[in-house]
């Protein structure tokens, strides 16, 4: 199988540039630029599309869509799950509605307590019961590192400030307070298959990832990481489970259309051969990136965020539900990841 897993190790603070203007001429003179915390699926695929057309020649694509755009160089078979957290020897999943980071244990734990809402408060008992449940803190957060700067231009050869806008800060996230041990190395990792992938085993390459010229660590190796600990934390070793299932959001679902995140529910629905059960999330706007090639932005969407959770009820085998079952546009990148949790 032409599987691995992506590895971007950290090896300084990041910086994921946030939705938000930062021209001076719409944010005024001061300018802030802020962070995500963690980078977006279009974020890792597209430092992999530059890592290929400089690495293995790939041409640098003329097509229309900016998901073809991807494809044209990854590959149309390609598939990407993630990304997340690797720290302590522990995954952590982003949980957008709680903007924190939620181990696979916290994930499961998090995913019980809400089926409460649709299952189990019949009356008062219940009620306090779920409200116990529902005060569990997860408080696992990255700390942010606000810089300020000055913006520069180049005339006749000469760096100078700004006459506008000169002044700006950055948001920056220091990934080495959520580690407990300091000498551990911190990751961002993603699982892979496609036939990319033999061309990229055992690659090994320092890569500019996200904003503010920050670097990174990229490793390709075998095997499936993620699909691995859902299997050993969440399965507990088996690979086929009969009954209600949590699909817990782990990157966002880019939705288009137009159309209310219940009425897109119900459609995708529609698809599946599982019984509904219900959906419990927040949703945003979301725009995809800006598109360096083409001098302008991606599409806007209405996202539906990670750490949102859907119940379904049917029989699920477990690699070709992380594999295949997904929700939303560009998923072949990464976008609308879902982990299985059996209930």
């Amino acid at each position: 199988m032409n599987e691995a897993t992506l590895s971007f190790r950290m090896v300084e603070s990041m910086m994921f540039r946030g939705p938000g203007e930062f021209d001076p001429f719409v944010r005024g003179t001061y300018s802030k630029a802020l962070s995500l915390i963690l980078p977006t699926p279009s974020t890792i695929a597209g430092v992999l599309a530059t890592y290929c057309i400089s690495k293995f020649n790939k041409s640098i694509p003329t097509v229309k869509s900016w998901i073809e755009e991807y494809l044209s160089i990854l590959g149309n078979d390609v598939s990407i799950k993630g990304p997340m957290l690797l720290m302590d020897n522990e995954f952590f999943v982003e949980d957008k509605c709680l903007n924190s980071f939620l181990s696979f244990e916290e994930l499961k734990e998090k995913c019980r307590m809400e089926y409460k809402r649709f299952n189990s408060i019949r009356k008062i008992d219940d009620l306090e019961d779920y409200i116990k449940l529902e005060k569990l803190k997860f408080k696992k957060k990255v700390l942010r590192d606000i810089r300020i700067g000055v913006g520069l231009q180049v005339r006749n050869g000469v760096k100078t400030v700004k006459e506008e806008g000169g002044l700006y800060s950055a948001e920056y996230l220091d990934y080495r307070s959520l580690a407990s041990k300091k000498e551990q190395p911190i990751e961002v990792l993603a699982d892979i298959k496609g036939k990319l992938v033999n061309e990229l085993l055992e690659q090994h390459a320092i890569v500019k990832l996200g904003g503010e010229t920050r670097i990174a660590l990229m490793k390709c190796s075998k095997g499936n990481r993620i699909l691995s600990e859902i299997r050993e934390k969440l399965w507990h070793g088996k690979e086929k489970y009969r009954g209600i299932i949590a699909l817990y959001l782990a990157t966002p679902a880019l939705l288009k259309g137009g159309e209310k995140v219940e009425e897109y529910i119900k459609k995708w629905m529609k698809k599946q051969n599982f019984e509904f059960k219900g959906i419990l999330g927040e949703s945003e706007v979301l725009g995809a990136g800006y598109s360096i090639n083409k001098d302008r932005r991606k599409p806007i969407y209405t996202s539906l965020k990670p750490g949102s959770i859907i119940y379904l009820n049917g029989e699920f085998e477990l690699s070709s539900t992380y594999w295949e079952l997904s929700i939303g546009e560009a998923t072949e990148i990464g976008y609308g990841t879902l982990l299985a949790v059996p209930l």
